[in-house]
């Protein structure tokens, strides 16, 4: 078996009014975990603070452990800095490493919570219960 080679990380932001729009390309690895970690932050503290943070994940080839890391250290910046961080184009290797981690609802739900996003149109009061409560 044949590795392919490794891609660099190539990282492009800009701000739209509040919202800082950060695209990814190529491996999201340990060899630059930092340097995303590093741009997404001198975003937040910059003079342009976001409201908003949307990651275009499409063009991530690989997410190895330290991306995932440093993903989740974006997340935890967010919502220090009180902005909403949304990954939007997750390929389906990235959508797979995040279920299989567990870590999918950190990145679906509300800014300081981890409570889960509810779907459009759905009623975020509606509660799912397993089985009724005898005691009803």
């Amino acid at each position: 078996m044949t590795n392919s080679p490794a891609a660099p990380l190539r990282l492009s932001s800009r701000h739209a009014d509040d919202t800082l729009l950060v695209e990814l390309r190529g491996d999201l690895d340990h060899r630059h975990a930092d340097l995303f970690v590093e741009t997404v932050g001198r975003a937040l503290t910059g003079h342009r603070r976001p409201r908003t943070v949307r990651l275009d994940c499409a063009g991530l080839t690989t997410v190895d452990p330290s991306g995932l890391s440093a993903l989740l250290m974006v997340r935890r910046r967010t919502d220090e800095a009180g902005a909403v961080l949304h990954l939007d184009g997750r390929p389906p290797q990235l959508e797979r490493l995040l279920e299989q981690t567990g870590t999918l609802a950190h990145f679906t739900a509300h800014p300081g919570s981890r409570t889960p996003r509810t779907a459009p149109g759905e009623d975020p009061t509606r509660t799912h219960s397993a089985s009724p409560d005898p005691s009803a």
